[in-house]
């Protein structure tokens, strides 16, 4: 029987630990408290009944948490699941390296930041987000990045190469459906190289964009077949957009309009569906919007 301290904002919390993998204090604050002292107040609560632990990482200013085996558990009691495949997609550990940290906790930011902005819309909603980290059992019986896609190479039609997302979500508005993929480039790759970082992406993209190999989200968010998609590049500052989009217009692609960037700065709930985007067409000096 759960224990009588434990909270159904508690089980929110778990719930959110579970759908995001890794939150800072700040982050769960932001889901699901008022303040910073009640959220300490209640993480401090979980941590003693071991359903999450916390740790401060290097490099990462804010604490952050992750569910224990006990807090999965309460998951799948939660939502009803069997515990083995919830345990198999979520490795209960803290990560060492903090720079996968910081790229995960970026994408978690603009995750939250998605979804306290649809709440104040009543025109737009969410079919469904995918993350990077999601898995599904093989038929081998491990476990493979669900988003992870190949395509034709750019330059050599021969070789296959393979890309995982960042994350990749569809919205509703009307009758309409629009896809996106994001991307968060935390600057600390070089833009010169094809084979690598954002031009690998890039190139990725385009043939993904041209093979139709996108169409599979279909199925997943329950919907008709998309006309297209939307890149999101979230990255650091308006001068690493500009090289960004220089960089991308140095590759001899047909179309680059349908991969839109933006600093990290400019990602608010009041503003991610302004027109804060620009294409990587350098002579495209149109500002876009995700909604």
């Amino acid at each position: 029987m759960r224990e009588p301290l434990i909270t159904d904002r508690d089980i929110g919390v778990v719930l959110d630990l579970y759908k995001h993998r890794y939150l800072t204090t700040a982050q769960v604050e932001r889901l699901r408290f008022p303040s910073r002292q009640t959220a300490n107040r209640r993480l401090r609560v979980l941590i003693e009944h071991d359903y999450l632990k916390g740790y401060q990482s290097p490099g990462v200013e804010d604490r952050v948490f992750y569910l224990t085996p006990r807090g999965i558990d309460l998951v799948a009691q939660t939502l009803q699941c069997p515990t083995d495949e919830l345990r198999a997609q979520r490795v209960s550990h803290a990560p060492k390296d903090y720079y996968f940290l910081k790229h995960f906790i970026a994408l978690n930011d603009f995750r939250i930041t998605l979804t306290q902005a649809l709440e104040t819309r009543d025109d737009l909603g969410l079919l469904g987000f995918i993350p990077e980290h999601h898995g599904e059992k093989t038929a081998q019986g491990g476990w493979t990045k669900y988003i992870r896609d190949f395509v034709c190479d750019i330059h050599d039609p021969e070789r296959r190469i393979g890309y995982t997302p960042d994350a990749v979500f569809a919205l509703r508005k009307g009758d309409g459906r629009a896809l996106f993929f994001v991307e968060i480039d935390r600057g600390t790759e070089v833009l010169t190289n094809p084979e690598k970082g954002f031009l690998r992406a890039v190139g990725f993209y385009y043939r993904y964009f041209i093979e139709e190999g996108y169409q599979r989200y279909a199925d997943d968010f329950k919907c008709e077949p998309f006309k297209g998609f939307r890149v999101l590049f979230v990255t650091t500052s308006e001068t690493r957009v500009e090289n960004m989009r220089a960089a991308a217009s140095e590759l001899n692609l047909r179309e680059r309009r349908f991969i839109w960037l933006t600093n990290m700065e400019r990602i608010a709930p009041e503003t991610i569906f302004a027109e804060i985007w620009k294409s990587a067409e350098m002579s495209d000096p149109n500002a876009y919007r995700i909604g």
